[in-house]
């Protein structure tokens, strides 16, 4: 009985000694983080603008309000802009008072906005469209944004991408150590992004572990600026934690 008890206790004492290596922090391993950014030509642009008008008078800023929406509408439409790509919010009314911190104080005016949201599935059109609205009731254009229809590809494959760049930079350092790496451990999806021109929207920069790629969209050469002209910019972030062999 005795050793019986005695090789249940060494079992225990070795499972306990199993789960404590598995959950040891200073474990064998090494993370790296990629970036991928995939060049894309824009077949879709999403253009939010909207019709504001200011009146002492109530029904005097809504009538003019309603006006100039129903130009712009009719304008768009003239442009064989489909029903199903002019998205309307309701109406929005703002009270304003002479004095802004006393809401009992005498109302100066109304406020009323109406804002649409326009899909124009044609790109050469963009500049046409925003002429037109300026010219027929818009007046405010409160944003703009390139995207493609093909999006989950495209960001998919800048996913594939910075899992390559990710594990060809660790395999580099372990290298350089003269070791080699193992099963990845953990793998973590960063900030990814969508940008066009100079400008990137929601975008988290790497650290210093990061290894970019880069891939032009087809049939558009690199003009060797930092973004090709007219194309949108799809990016994606990894990190990946790999064993040490």
């Amino acid at each position: 009985m005795p050793t019986r008890l005695a090789l249940v206790a060494a079992f225990f004492i070795l499972m306990l000694s199993f789960a404590a290596r598995a959950a040891d922090p200073d474990l064998r391993t090494i993370s790296t983080s990629g970036e991928s950014i995939v060049y894309v030509v824009p077949d879709k642009v999403i253009i939010n603008l909207g019709v504001e008008t200011f009146n002492a008078s109530l029904d005097e800023a809504k009538s003019a309000n309603e006006a100039a929406a129903s130009k712009l509408v009719k304008a768009l439409l003239d442009m064989s802009i489909e029903k199903k790509d002019i998205a309307t919010d309701n109406l929005q009314v703002d009270v304003r008072r002479r004095d802004t911190d006393d809401h009992y104080a005498e109302i100066r005016g109304y406020y009323v906005r109406r804002a649409y949201a326009i899909t124009l599935r044609d790109v050469k059109q963009f500049e046409k469209l925003v002429d037109t609205a300026l010219k027929n009731g818009c007046n405010v254009i409160h944003n703009i944004s390139f995207t493609t229809t093909d999006l989950r590809k495209y960001r998919d494959q800048a996913r594939q991408m910075a899992i390559k760049a990710a594990r060809e930079k660790a395999v580099l350092l372990a290298k350089e150590l003269d070791t080699g790496i193992g099963k990845p451990r953990t793998i973590a999806e960063g900030g990814g992004s969508i940008y066009f021109g100079g400008y990137r929207s929601n975008y988290n920069s790497m650290n210093s572990m990061s290894q970019n790629s880069w891939q032009s969209a087809p049939a558009q050469p690199d003009n060797g600026e930092t973004l090709p002209l007219g194309q949108i910019a799809i990016n994606a972030t990894v990190s990946v934690t790999f064993d040490l062999q």
